[in-house]
């Protein structure tokens, strides 16, 4: 019953350490930290089966008070060898739990019989800790006794189902590594992705800004001050992001617009007015079917569009509109009015803000108005960027 009770307090003790451990590490050495705290059990450890000539086993994990005793110790699990005889060996060998019930007496532990009186070792057992791929052990779990005859049948079968928990326990900890190693390596490629996507988006943003150099600089300014609301709205990064790549790209439909229009210095016809306002669709067109993870397309064909239904193209009202293109649609007036254009000059950043102030609640959002007015606030942040060519 004693030698019961020892055994079950080790094995208690070491499926606690089983459900908490997160590495193979220390999920070895907390078992065996467990296993030696209990009754005469002197030294617990874990040997693992390597495949190499001389068929090595390795300590990848040892506690106890003799410890000392594997110190620089030489295990095989070859039967061609004599330190391949004793119970870690065999035990892998033959994939079957390994006892030694006296060491003084066991002609399997000849080889470690001196090492062992060292550290009062007497008995021992080792069972095989199973892979669950190949059918051979992993290698095994070899507890130490400084009394003689310790490991009856019950012992036996705890220690057996402890190692195969061990095993379990190692398993789940690999394939968990495995899958976070998945996962890191998809949060890479959506990062390079979502870096390749927005160099694109600024590619074509560039590529538009050729055609219109009174607006160079234009759809970058209306994307940092887009971002700069964003930020003060409380929104997440992502969220932020694809409004910035809306942005870069709000006015690429003037690409199908002729640039003696986009840079006359004049005002513009009634015909001509329609042919810019037609930029809206145009660039929804160009956009609608890149699959893009965010509607992208939709935040630029709305960004126009105003609360009290006077905006293009489609006269959406309200909530019709959604939020990044009411973002956009502040932006957008505060850097148009602020900054030269062919037909006029620069009206400059009070003037603009007095626009939207004039205009909020009744076609642009008062809450996005309010998000523009704070970055007026400390280091004038909307000046700063107005001011960046």
């Amino acid at each position: 019953m004693e030698k019961r009770g020892w055994a079950l307090s080790a094995l208690s003790e070491a499926a606690a350490a089983l459900a908490r451990s997160n590495s193979t590490g220390i999920l070895i050495q907390e078992v065996c930290e467990a296993i030696a705290a209990q009754g005469p059990y002197v030294l617990a450890w874990v040997g693992c089966a390597e495949d190499d000539a001389f068929k090595t086993v390795k300590v990848v994990g040892a506690a106890g008070k003799a410890s000392g005793y594997i110190k620089d110790i030489v295990v095989s699990w070859s039967e061609s060898e004599l330190t391949g005889r004793g119970p870690g060996g065999s035990c892998i060998r033959n994939n079957k739990t390994s006892i030694i019930v006296d060491g003084e007496i066991d002609p399997g532990f000849i080889a470690w019989r001196e090492r062992a009186r060292t550290f009062g070792i007497r008995s021992v057992i080792s069972c095989p800790i199973p892979d669950g791929i190949t059918g051979m052990p992993f290698g095994a779990l070899l507890v130490y006794s400084k009394i003689p005859n310790t490991f009856g049948i019950a012992e036996v079968q705890l220690f057996e189902s402890l190692a195969k928990e061990i095993g379990f326990g190692l398993r789940s900890i690999e394939r968990q590594h495995k899958l976070d190693d998945q996962i890191h390596e998809k949060q890479l490629i959506q990062e390079r992705l979502a870096s390749s996507l927005r160099a694109t988006i600024e590619a074509m943003s560039k590529t538009m800004e050729w055609r219109d150099p009174y607006t160079a600089g234009h759809q970058k300014r209306v994307a940092m001050i887009s971002m700069a609301i964003a930020r003060m709205l409380g929104w997440e990064n992502e969220r932020i992001q694809a409004l910035y790549m809306a942005a870069m790209v709000h006015d690429i439909g003037k690409m199908a617009v002729p640039s003696e229009i986009l840079t006359k210095p004049s005002r513009l016809t009634d015909l001509e007015m329609q042919m810019v306002q037609g930029h809206v669709e145009a660039g929804y067109q160009i956009l609608k079917d890149i699959p893009f993870p965010w509607p992208i397309a939709e935040m630029v064909h709305q960004h126009h569009e105003r609360l009290d239904g006077s905006g293009y193209p489609n006269k959406l009202k309200g909530d019709q509109i959604c939020e990044e293109a009411k973002v956009l649609a502040v932006a957008d007036t505060i850097e148009a009015m602020a900054t030269h254009r062919p037909y006029r000059p620069a009206k400059g950043l009070v003037a603009a803000m007095e626009e939207i102030k004039a205009e909020a609640g009744q076609k642009l959002d008062p809450k996005v108005v309010d998000a523009a007015y704070q970055l007026l606030e400390g280091d004038n942040e909307l000046q700063k960027i107005i001011d960046t060519q």
